[in-house]
């Protein structure tokens, strides 16, 4: 079986391209709209369990699919989103950020590493794995956890990690070996 894992729907700082991270940003109408339709793509599908970040936008997304599906949510603090610090709220387009991003076992000023975060994102993703062998399990969450979702499941250099990214709402579907 498999662990589908897709990021939440829009928000007005997705369209503003400002970092989120840690910030609790609920989905705007797009987004709302992009979970509906997430929904409607997964009604047919068994999961085992449904696991969600603990920010709005990703269990905004989680309980429309729940709602179609008639299922309870996991909150799993563990699938936050990474805490860029200072930098949340601020333009991706900044300087500072683009050379930060690159920096993987760094702290952003007064947030975390990708190091940090890859840490608690493994460790999650070694506990579920028995369940997924065994059923399919859904994990909803952010455009950060994506890459380190991928890097769990594929080698990848650092400019590949660095611009990996799915789409909101985006689904994409992983096995354990």
């Amino acid at each position: 079986m498999s662990l589908y894992f897709t990021r939440h729907g829009e928000t007005n700082y997705n369209l503003a391209y400002l970092i989120q991270g840690s910030l609790d940003i609920s989905l705007n109408e797009t987004g709302f709209k992009q979970a509906k339709e997430l929904a409607e793509k997964l009604k047919d599908k068994k999961f085992s369990s449904i696991y969600v970040s603990p920010l709005l936008r990703a269990r905004q997304t989680a309980n429309e699919v729940a709602k179609v599906l008639g299922m309870e949510l996991k909150i799993d603090n563990r699938l936050r989103e990474e805490n860029y610090g200072l930098m949340e709220g601020t333009s991706r387009h900044l300087e500072a950020y683009k050379k930060q991003r690159v920096r993987f076992a760094y702290c952003y000023p007064k947030g975390e590493s990708y190091l940090k975060v890859a840490a608690r994102v493994y460790s999650f993703l070694d506990e579920i794995k028995e369940e997924a062998t065994k059923n399919d399990v859904l994990v909803v969450a952010h455009g950060g956890m994506s890459r380190i979702v991928n890097s769990y499941f594929f080698d990848m250099e650092n400019d590949e990690f660095i611009s990996y990214s799915i789409s909101n709402c985006q689904l994409v579907k992983y096995d354990f070996k």
